[in-house]
Formats: structure tokens, C-alpha cells, sequence
């Protein structure tokens, strides 16, 4: 009776391991999904010129970046029209977790010009992105390493202290 306490609170511990693991990486996840995204918006903005409503309906209608950002703009854009354009964006920004918020609301405002300035602004935030997801790629590998250490020697601690 004691190993198969001793194994479910192993087992716990390996669960909630798994649980926070996803968690923190959901910043690096929807940061990827996020960059190709970006790239298709840029192609749209540069080569089809097609408006944002469109786009965001169309190309950018799939996917972790739809569900957190594009899809939620939309709707945001439904409701108010492009004149608020700016300001659906900040608001559709600020629900991501950082800091994708803050990378991806300077884009706002140039958002109603469109054009090559919109376009070259895409490809800054592009590059700051990968930026950020290089850093959060090496710190999430030595963060993950921690996080199973503590959940497992706390699962292990739990066990000597109940046998």
C-alpha cells in the first residue's frame, strides 16, 4: 500500500511538472506562431494591399496567434469599425502575455496608414520577436531542468515524510 502511495504521489509530482512546463510555455509557443504570422501580415500588407479586416478573416484565421490575437481583433473590429483601429489593436495586444504585449502594440497606431511603413515596422517586430524567442528558448531549457528538480525532490521529500 505504501509503494502505490509512494508511486501516485510520484506521479503527481511528474503531473504537475507537466503542467507547469506548459505553462511557462505558452510565451514561446504563441511567439513562434506569432512570428509566422507576422510574416504572412507583412506579405499581405506589401504584395495583396488587401485591407486588415480581410486579412485577419482569411490568411490569419488559424492557428495559436488566431485564437490569442487575430480573431479577437476581428472582433473588436466588428464591433467598433477600422476608425478605432489603433486602439483595437492595443486592447487585442495587451491579453497576450508578456512580453508579446509589449513587442507587439507599438504597431497600433501605424496600423490605419498602412503601406511600406507598416510593412517595415512588421519586420522590426519581427526581429525583435526572434530575438525574444531565442533568449526564452535558453532560458526555458535551464528553467525546465529547475522546475522537474523541485517537483520531483518535492514528490521525493512528501514520500519520506509520509512512510
Amino acid at each position: 500500500m505504501r509503494v502505490l502511495g509512494a508511486l501516485l504521489i510520484l506521479l503527481g509530482a511528474g503531473g504537475l511538472c507537466a503542467l507547469r512546463r506548459r505553462e511557462q510555455l505558452l510565451p514561446l509557443r504563441l511567439g513562434r506562431a506569432l512570428l509566422g504570422d507576422l510574416a504572412v501580415l507583412s506579405y499581405q500588407v506589401r504584395v495583396c494591399r488587401a485591407p486588415l479586416p480581410e486579412i485577419l478573416g482569411g490568411a490569419l484565421s488559424g492557428g495559436p496567434g488566431a485564437q490569442m490575437l487575430w480573431s479577437p481583433l476581428l472582433e473588436r473590429l466588428e464591433a467598433e469599425g477600422e476608425r478605432g483601429l489603433a486602439a483595437c489593436w492595443s486592447r487585442a495586444a495587451r491579453a497576450l502575455p508578456p512580453p508579446l504585449d509589449a513587442l507587439l502594440e507599438p504597431l497600433g497606431p501605424l496600423l490605419p496608414a498602412g503601406g511600406e511603413r507598416l510593412a517595415g515596422a512588421i519586420e522590426e517586430t519581427r526581429e525583435e520577436l526572434t530575438r525574444f524567442l531565442r533568449a526564452e528558448e535558453a532560458r526555458q531549457a535551464s528553467q525546465g531542468r529547475v522546475t522537474a528538480a523541485l517537483c520531483l525532490s518535492g514528490g521525493c521529500l512528501l514520500i519520506l515524510v509520509l512512510l
